[in-house]
C-alpha cells in the first residue's frame, strides 16, 4: 500500500460542509421556532397583520430569513476559504 498524505484542504472542506449543516440546522429551529412561538394555536380573529402578511409568516418567515442571510454572508466571508481544485505540487497530475 501507498504512503498517502492527506490533502488539507479536505480538512477545511470538511469543516466548511459542517458549518453549513449546522448553519441549516440553525436556520430551521430560528424560522420554525418563531413562527411557532408567535403563530402556534393562536386563534384567527387574534393574528395580527404586519405588512399584508400574518405576523408569525412575517418574523419567521421574512426577518428571519433576512437575517440569517446576512448571518450567513459573515459566515462564509470569515471561516470558508477560496482554494484551488487543481492537484498540489509534489503529487502526480491526472
Amino acid at each position: 500500500m501507498e504512503n498517502f498524505k492527506e490533502d488539507r484542504r479536505f480538512r477545511q472542506c470538511t469543516k466548511e460542509m459542517w458549518m453549513t449543516i449546522l448553519f441549516f440546522i440553525f436556520n430551521l429551529l430560528v424560522t420554525g421556532g418563531i413562527s411557532l412561538w408567535i403563530g402556534y394555536n393562536k386563534p384567527v380573529s387574534e393574528v395580527d397583520i404586519v405588512m399584508g402578511f400574518p405576523d408569525w409568516f412575517f418574523y419567521g418567515g421574512i426577518v428571519g430569513w433576512f437575517l440569517l442571510m446576512i448571518g450567513a454572508y459573515f459566515m462564509v466571508k470569515l471561516f470558508f476559504k477560496d482554494m484551488s481544485l487543481e492537484a498540489e505540487e509534489g503529487g502526480e497530475k491526472k
